[in-house]
């Protein structure tokens, strides 16, 4: 059997090797539904340096098909994939799911299911981490960075009669916030005095700099930065810093629903038909395979 990869390398292209010996506590599945959006623009563009060609798709559902030395239980089970565990992160330290079959460590598995998922059902692992951001947020956070994670942890606070507010990095972002209700500030003048906490979401470590010069208490910081921005996180002094890390599926449905009308849907019957689609055209697309 040999498995075929969508990687990046400097490019993004197709990659075909033989299958792989499963190591000790990883998985095996075929992808059902993935989702691409920030980390893969990040790798793409520089953010996250690369050593060696590494499959993109950071998270979405597979279908487990051995558990060889990890949980046998799991097989022929559907999986939830996070993008992040303590074992790294995919599409970056780990190959990601945009593969015929996908080899994934037993930590990045979060939830698992017996019934047949919607395609929505891949942004479960993001929402979930979004969910543990905005419980760590506090009522009346500061979150920066308008990617998916950062619009799902503003609309988690707001679910939970909280008063968010987002700064936008980029330009293109405002709009995106302003579609699913929230009001977003494009610039630091406009920022309160003080705040619950700063959540960090973006992959642009300037931002983090000025913050810290307001002499901000408490920063939640997402996992899927880039590590550029936790270095100098980790340095910061008399600054609570703490970084949750999805361990289940929990979050608000409402606020799922009022993203997906951001995403892009496509199926697809063949791996390598994901050229074209990488980095993604909006801030996110959901890739359904409908022969897995």
């Amino acid at each position: 059997m040999r498995v075929v990869k969508i990687v990046y390398d400097g490019v993004v292209r197709t990659l075909e090797l033989p299958a792989q010996i499963v190591p000790r506590g990883y998985i095996i599945g075929k992808p059902l539904h993935v989702f691409i959006d920030g980390i893969e623009n990040a790798v793409i563009n520089g953010i996250y340096p690369i050593d060696k060609p590494v499959a993109l798709g950071s998270t979405g559902v597979i279908r487990v098909l051995e558990a060889p030395s990890a949980n046998e239980g799991l097989s022929g089970k559907v999986a939830f994939v996070s993008p992040v565990s303590y074992k790294g992160l995919l599409s970056v330290d780990l190959d990601g799911l945009l593969s015929t079959y996908v080899v994934v460590p037993e930590e990045h598995i979060i939830g698992v299911t017996n019934t047949v998922p919607r395609p929505l059902s891949a942004l479960s692992c993001i929402a979930s981490l979004s969910y543990r951001l905005a419980l760590e947020a506090g009522p009346n956070p500061l979150i920066v960075g308008c990617g998916v994670s950062g619009l799902m942890t503003a609309l988690h606070v707001l679910s939970d009669g909280g008063s968010p507010e987002i700064i936008c990095v980029r330009r293109e972002s405002l709009r995106y916030a302003r579609s699913v209700g929230l009001v977003p500030i494009q610039s630091l003048e406009y920022l309160k005095e003080e705040y619950s906490s700063v959540v960090y979401t973006s992959n642009a470590p300037w931002m983090l700099r000025s913050l810290l010069r307001r002499g901000i208490s408490k920063l939640v910081v997402s996992p899927l930065i880039n590590r550029v921005s936790i270095m100098l996180m980790h340095s910061i002094r008399r600054v609570e810093v703490i970084m949750p890390m999805p361990s289940r599926i929990e979050y608000k449905r409402e606020v799922v629903e009022k993203i997906r009308r951001l995403l892009g849907f496509v199926e697809l019957n063949n791996i390598v038909d994901v050229f074209g689609l990488v980095p993604p055209p909006k801030p996110g697309v959901i890739i359904s395979f409908t022969r897995s």
